[in-house]
């Protein structure tokens, strides 16, 4: 995850300080890259990582993905809400949203059954909000960003509906998913 993400950020400020014009997107985007590159590296070198031993099953909870997400989250959709020229209210409404279902699911993970669940079910309908505001702006982004932003829109979606099922199934939620394998999802989640 890091060397992927790491070279991702330094393809995406070569791009942004090779062009004539900076764009925020290249700038959001370099930023995106390199604020999961830095969470990989903390992962990688142990820090970020809690184990939990008082739930019924110990679980390993990776916080610094949630601080991850809970600053590229809400860049990746100003990034698709620049595109589709979405005005203010409506990318404050997506952050917004976007913060509370991370946060929703970081306190999930830290807290054990049945509370943690409840957790769950309110971040997915944050998250859940967040999909009706992006498929809404889609439908109403007539001649904005075209092609590219229907496929970055349901790239998005569909990538992001991995999340809560992984968290469910992984070390935050039951546990019926190897740790290896929660991460190998997620990381190729991430790298998409």
């Amino acid at each position: 995850g890091f060397l992927g993400m790491f070279i991702g950020a330094i393809v995406f400020f070569y791009m942004g300080i090779s062009r004539k014009v900076n764009t925020v997107m290249h700038v959001l985007t370099f930023f995106i890259a390199a604020v999961s590159a830095c969470s990989y590296y903390a992962e990688w070198a142990g820090l970020g990582v809690e184990y939990k031993t008082t739930d019924t099953t110990p679980r390993v909870i990776f916080w610094a993905r949630y601080l991850d997400w809970v600053v590229t989250g809400p860049l990746i959709l100003t990034d698709l809400a620049l595109l589709s020229k979405s005005d203010t209210p409506t990318i404050i409404s997506l952050v917004g949203n976007m913060v509370l279902y991370v946060i929703c699911g970081l306190i999930g993970a830290l807290t054990v059954a049945p509370y943690k669940y409840m957790w769950w079910v309110a971040g997915l309908i944050f998250l859940i909000i967040v999909f009706m505001l992006l498929l809404q702006r889609l439908n109403n982004a007539e001649g904005y960003g075209g092609d590219a932003l229907k496929g970055l829109t349901w790239l998005t979606i569909l990538v992001w509906i991995v999340y809560p099922i992984v968290w469910i199934v992984g070390s935050e939620g039951t546990g019926a998913l190897g740790l290896s394998q929660e991460v190998g999802i997620l990381t190729i989640a991430d790298l998409i």
